[in-house]
């Protein structure tokens, strides 16, 4: 039983990664905690809500999150109640009124037969994919004999699955990427995606606007997106045209008007006209969310996380041995054999011992 729940949990976790891939987390209403080996959920001050009972649960997005029972999932509200009972195999998060699920699969298998639902648990669209992603600017990328083509809110095919990956729309445009070759996903803060080929960009109607043909891409925002260029990363707008030239080692997509780049072995941030806001200083950087982005202060598993604001100051002073960016007002952070929540004064709001 306990492998089958370990199973179930690794199922959904991939459906999430394919869910959530190349967007910016949403806010969290109510977060999940783990306690005692149940899951339960906290508030935005720290005060348990919902008291740990569950197998395994997912962070709450648009008032629902996931929570697993057994061996099926099924969502609950703030409130603790099961407003969609437990009955499906892989859930996903709810994003545009709609959550990807898997629907008929067994356990251990993580793939396959998957739909969508609405908020009272309805399945409006039928499980009929390989794989699909969040809704994101009306439209959803899904999985057909191998191929990603692009559904809308009726389920209706608005572009034939012809593409090895469609990402998540951003900023208007979709991500695709052509003859990849399946491997091993990267190590944490390796600038490839798991896949590789070549990336490009299409529009809402299915049509190609940048032609796949750079090694890497990530999405577009404030009109910009990130590219590989002859081992060099830069960014372009959306005619393709490079904007920013091909000068770091690596580039992020842009985040709050601030994106992440690595110049050496260093990290620091650009803005959308590619200048040096803050400098590259820090040995791992994330993303700007919320007005805050957690940065790493010396080597992989020695060094301390902590946070810096938009101008570079560091408001929370690097001591914690991992950190993930805020979300909700709160972030997930460890600290000496403890893990648990954090407000943006760096006040622990709710933790727990490991």
């Amino acid at each position: 039983m306990r492998r089958e729940t370990a199973c179930l949990i690794f199922a959904a976790f991939l459906l999430l990664a394919v869910t959530a891939s190349g967007q910016r987390r949403r806010p969290s209403e109510f977060f999940r905690i783990l306690d005692n080996g149940r899951w339960g959920f906290i508030d935005k001050s720290g005060q348990v809500i919902i008291e740990p009972r569950f197998d395994a649960a997912w962070s709450s997005t648009e008032g629902l999150a996931a929570v697993l029972i057994g061996e099926k999932w099924g969502y609950v509200d703030v409130s603790g109640r099961m407003v969609i009972p437990v009955q499906f195999d892989g859930p996903g998060e709810f994003s545009e009124g709609l959550a990807a699920v898997q629907v008929t699969g067994h356990s251990g298998r993580f793939m396959g037969n998957y739909g969508f639902i609405d908020k009272t648990g309805n399945l409006v669209i039928d499980a009929k994919f390989e794989a699909a992603s969040d809704f994101s600017e009306g439209l959803a990328a899904v999985e057909i004999n191998d191929k990603w083509g692009l559904i809308d809110k009726t389920g209706r095919l608005v572009m034939e699955p012809r593409y090895d990956w469609i990402q998540s729309f951003s900023d208007g445009l979709a991500l695709v990427i052509v003859s990849d070759k399946k491997r091993a996903p990267p190590l944490h803060s390796e600038p490839e995606f798991p896949m590789v080929g070549n990336y490009g960009f299409v529009n809402k109607l299915g049509k190609i606007v940048i032609e796949p043909k750079v090694t890497w891409a990530d999405d577009f925002s404030d009109g910009l997106a990130p590219v590989k260029i002859n081992d060099r990363y830069g960014y372009i707008d959306k005619n393709g045209r490079i904007v920013i030239n091909p000068r770091f080692d690596f580039a992020d997509a842009f985040s709050e008007g601030l994106a992440v780049v690595r110049v050496g072995k260093k990290f620091g941030y650009i803005n959308t006209r590619g200048k040096v806001v803050i400098e590259p200083a820090f040995d791992d950087a994330m993303y700007f969310n919320e007005g805050l982005a957690a940065i790493r202060i010396g080597p992989p598993f020695e060094g301390r996380y902590g946070y810096i604001d938009m101008t570079g100051k560091i408001v929370i002073e690097p001591h914690f041995e991992a950190a993930l960016f805020f979300s909700g007002g709160l972030a997930d952070v460890d600290i000496k054999g403890m893990s648990g929540y954090i407000d943006k004064t760096g006040k622990f709001v709710w933790k727990r011992a490991n």
